[in-house]
């Protein structure tokens, strides 16, 4: 078994100092100067109390949903079991404050799953089997917290399965890859986003640190210009 995985950060995971994701890049993740940019269906759609109830970004299977511009950073250790890829995950849970009492990779708010390369079976099946295995296995645990149908909005497809697999477009920039994690949250507004209700909150509550700190490290969603323009800015 010889993998290579990473993660798909979008949002504050890229460019947040705080003490705990600052330690998780340094440690887990190669060198921000690395990261590879990747198309990806995200949007604006869950109202943050973290970010003065601004709204934070979300994976979209939504048919209103394009591609926006999010980042893959590769892991330092190369993925030759199972269990590497697991701490890796439990990693990004706990630079995410998915922990509670003990590990895990579960909240009511957010999970973290996992992206498969559609062509893994050509590298090597046995590996890739075994992996995806013990990957549901562990999902299994979270049979009483976890439900996928909360990780949508206006009945689209959920962004990830029962099993903890995720549900969203393997795109070509992720080739180099065998396995990505990232960490979907629950949209708790049920609904598709205007640019105009995005901005709008925004200024309400004078916070635009989040949308800006995205932009200008070139985490973009495809409705950004019309936020701009709502924001007069």
């Amino acid at each position: 078994m010889n993998f290579k995985g990473g993660t798909i950060i979008i949002g504050s995971l890229l460019w947040d100092k705080t003490p705990i994701r600052h330690k998780w890049r340094t440690l887990c993740l190669n060198e921000i100067s690395t990261k590879t940019p990747v198309k990806v269906k995200i949007r604006y759609g869950r109202q943050s109390q973290s970010r003065q109830n601004t709204y934070s970004m979300i994976f979209s299977n939504h048919h209103s949903t394009e591609y926006g511009q999010a980042y893959v950073l590769g892991f330092k250790e190369i993925i030759k079991n199972a269990r590497i890829l697991e701490s890796q995950a439990f990693a990004l849970a706990s630079a995410e404050g998915l922990w509670g009492d003990k590990p895990s990779l579960n909240k009511s708010w957010g999970t973290v799953g996992l992206l498969v390369n559609p062509n893994i079976d050509s590298k090597d099946k046995t590996g890739a089997d075994i992996i995806k295995k013990r990957w549901a296995e562990i999902y299994q645990n979270y049979t009483n917290t976890f439900k996928s149908t909360k990780y949508c909005i206006d009945n689209e497809t959920p962004v990830i399965d029962d099993n903890g697999f995720l549900k969203i477009d393997w795109t070509e920039e992720m080739n180099d890859y065998d396995f990505l994690i990232a960490t979907p949250v629950v949209p708790n507004i049920k609904k598709v986003l205007t640019a105009k209700e995005i901005a709008d909150v925004m200024k309400d509550n004078n916070y635009f640190e989040y949308f800006e700190n995205n932009a200008a490290n070139d985490i973009t969603t495809f409705q950004d210009n019309e936020i701009r323009q709502s924001l007069g800015r």
